[in-house]
């Protein structure tokens, strides 16, 4: 009886638990769990507390993780409709039995994720059907519906489609319904808690379409990519990346991010932890001469409030020579930067973009003539903050080394650092921009250095160059000699002048409310007496 009053009161946490141990404990399990790479990652809140919307789905749970939110409710119901007439649309069996063979791959999909996951293996199996279809569906286009989308496309207003969703009609039924923008969809596909296993799909989908896979990932990533791709029957693609085709690829990766990972990215590239330099920014010298002028030009009888907000900014302006001075070589919160565009540009550095090879175009060449630092363009769009900020989570939390992206992201994070940065690399060729303006570039690289980890790697020599090169040009040394030897000395000064102008305003101040003539009239009558 005591064991039975146990088991009455075993929670479903525990049920649940007890299952998959008991699974497990069959060494073919085992041995399965142990094969499966992990590639699904709930993220920790150091990373998502950053920007939560750019990690968590807003209107669409793709897999376990966030399937049972109620803010993203309104959502089932929709998706399984989509379900249902995927039946017809892809001459499928019955849901049940897709449901039913899932289940056979219980301990295989969840070696997927790397949290556990509360509940039985029907319901997973179930969300894996529903969710994957629905990604699906997204991503394929029926040729059957073209001419009724046409119709629809007339009466709903659009603008600038998605490629990929021209003639989708399950995106526009969701913009119809104003259930979400076409961004929003986009980028809850691309998030890595929002994954779904490439198998998975490879599974619930008749043969003719899951030997076409790679051409919906590829249709899809080249749009969201950030760097352009090649076409993938060109021959062009076949030498790209070293994969004979992208069939190759799909067999690589685990889901649709790490997809797009592989397409982008070469593994041999290492760029880590440039070495941080920032100059002074600001001069102080142009607000001294300011605050002078403002003196000479203030009328005689000017009020005793302006003489003293005038010594208040004067003061101010003493506080930050040492500040100024001692915040030399620093810079923002985030790794350690190489030289910006505008300041390598002002060294005689040549920026120059291309659209070849992601890893062979970065280089660094140092001639008699012209100094060069070549950089892949890169594509930066509605989609580039939730697609850089999960593949540099994705990298972090596969522990893959070198950290590819994460270490481009952070070279790119050197180049711009103010508007005039990302006006440089995009007449260079190194930016290609669809976002509005320049403030936002900056505003995404400045909020991808804090989600940013490079710890313990070493630098490569191509950053070695850059700031070697950077260090040894005349202007930067003559920066460096008065930022050592001539901000001391200048600040002794600057006391001195504030002390000057401080007595200057005093008296003007004094004379306006007492009158210096009939003051040294007194004086002077004193004298001769």
């Amino acid at each position: 009886m005591a064991f039975n009053s146990k088991e009455l009161h075993k929670t479903p946490h525990e049920t649940n638990w007890v299952v998959q141990i008991n699974q497990l404990l069959d060494p073919n399990n085992l041995q399965t769990a142990l094969q499966t790479p992990t590639s699904i990652f709930k993220l920790p809140n150091s990373i998502t507390n950053s920007m939560p919307q750019a990690y968590f789905p807003r209107h669409i749970a793709l897999g376990p993780y966030h399937h049972f939110k109620n803010e993203l409710y309104q959502m089932e119901l929709y998706k399984l409709d989509n379900a249902i007439n995927a039946i017809e649309s892809f001459k499928l069996p019955q849901l049940h039995q897709i449901a039913a063979d899932l289940e056979q791959f219980d301990i295989k999909i969840r070696s997927c994720y790397n949290k556990f996951l509360d509940f039985g293996a029907e319901a997973l199996a179930w969300i894996m059907l529903i969710d994957g279809l629905f990604l699906v569906q997204i991503l394929a286009i029926s040729n059957d519906e073209k001419d009724e989308l046409r119709r629809m496309r007339q009466d709903l207003y659009l603008p600038s489609p998605f490629p990929l969703f021209v003639e989708q009609k399950l995106y526009c039924s969701l913009i119809e319904a104003n259930l979400m923008t076409q961004d929003e969809l986009v980028n809850d596909i691309l998030k890595l808690e929002n994954q779904i296993p490439s198998f998975v799909l490879k599974k619930i989908l008749p043969q003719n379409l899951s030997n076409n896979l790679h051409i919906l990932f590829f249709r899809f990533c080249e749009v969201v990519s950030p760097k352009k791709l090649p076409p993938h029957d060109s021959p062009q693609f076949m030498r790209y990346r070293g994969y004979t085709d992208l069939y190759q690829i799909l067999e690589q990766s685990h889901h649709l991010l790490h997809f797009l990972y592989l397409l982008i990215l070469d593994s041999s590239l290492s760029i880590d932890r440039p070495v941080g330099m920032a100059l002074l920014r600001g001069s102080f010298l142009v607000e001294l001469l300011n605050a002078l002028a403002s003196v000479l030009q203030i009328a005689f009888l000017q009020q005793l409030s302006e003489a003293v907000g005038l010594i208040q900014s004067l003061l101010g302006l003493f506080r930050r020579v040492g500040s100024s001075s001692s915040s030399i070589g620093e810079d923002m919160n985030g790794p350690p930067l190489i030289p910006s565009a505008e300041q390598l540009r002002r060294v005689g550095v040549k920026l120059e973009g291309n659209y070849e090879d992601f890893h062979e175009s970065i280089s660094f060449e140092k001639e008699r003539r012209e100094t060069c630092l070549k950089f892949p363009t890169i594509v930066i769009n509605a989609f580039s903050e939730v697609v850089y900020r999960n593949l540099v989570a994705f990298e972090g939390a596969t522990k893959l080394n070198p950290p590819c992206f994460s270490n481009y992201v952070a070279l790119m994070s050197g180049l711009i650092t103010t508007i005039k940065d990302v006006k440089i690399l995009k007449e260079a060729s190194i930016i290609e921009s669809h976002i509005g303006n320049e403030e936002e570039v900056v505003k995404l690289f400045d909020g991808l250095r804090s989600v940013l980890e490079l710890k313990n790697m070493a630098e490569i020599q191509m950053v070695k160059d850059i700031n070697s090169y950077y260090e040894s040009c005349w202007k930067v040394k003559a920066k460096r000699f008065i930022q050592k030897y001539i901000n001391p000395m200048l600040k002794v000064i600057v006391l001195v002048v504030v002390i000057l102008l401080i007595g200057v305003v005093v008296v003007r101040t004094f004379c306006g409310w007492f009158g210096c003539s009939r003051i040294l009239h007194v004086v002077s009558g004193m004298s001769k007496d």
